[in-house]
C-alpha cells in the first residue's frame, strides 16, 4: 500500500478510531485473508504479535483494534504485497552483509544445498577412521 499513514494516525487508542482507519483496516483484513489459501490463520501485524503469531480474521481484527499496527509496517509483505517480499529480504541481507558477509554465507549455503549437480563428498580419511572407530564400539 502506498499511503499507510492512516495505520498510525487513525487509531488514537482502543475504541478511538477514525472512520478511515476502520474502513481501511477492514480492507486490509479482506486482502490479507483473500491471499491466505487453505488456512484460516495468517500472520498478525499488530504491535503485540509483530508478524510472529498467526491469528484468525476475527482475532486479528481485535488485535489491531486493541494494539494497533506494528511500527513501520508500510510494506505488507505477508498480507497481499508478497511480490515485494524479495525486495525486503534482499535489503535486509544487504544491511547485514555490511558487517558480517551474511549474503555470501547464504549464497554458499544455497549453492551447497540446492545447486545443480550437488554431490555428497567422501569424508576425509581421518574423519572416516574416527567414524569407523565409533561405529565399532
Amino acid at each position: 500500500m502506498d499511503d499507510c499513514e492512516w495505520m498510525y494516525t487513525g487509531r488514537r487508542g482502543y475504541g478511538d478510531w477514525t472512520d478511515e482507519w476502520m474502513k481501511k483496516t477492514n480492507a486490509f483484513l479482506e486482502a490479507a485473508f483473500r491471499e491466505a489459501k487453505e488456512t484460516d490463520k495468517v500472520w498478525c501485524p499488530c504491535s503485540e504479535c509483530e508478524n510472529r503469531r498467526k491469528q484468525t480474521k476475527v482475532d486479528m481484527g481485535k488485535h489491531l483494534g486493541k494494539y494497533g499496527f506494528m511500527a513501520d509496517y508500510t510494506r505488507w509483505t505477508l498480507h497481499g504485497e508478497g511480490h515485494r517480499r524479495d525486495e525486503v529480504v534482499r535489503q535486509r541481507i544487504e544491511d547485514l552483509d555490511a558487517d558480517g558477509r551474511v549474503g555470501d554465507m547464504l549464497g554458499d549455503y544455497h549453492e551447497a544445498h540446492f545447486g545443480e549437480g550437488r554431490r555428497d563428498e567422501e569424508p576425509e580419511a581421518t574423519a572416516k577412521a574416527y567414524y569407523d572407530m565409533l561405529s565399532a564400539a
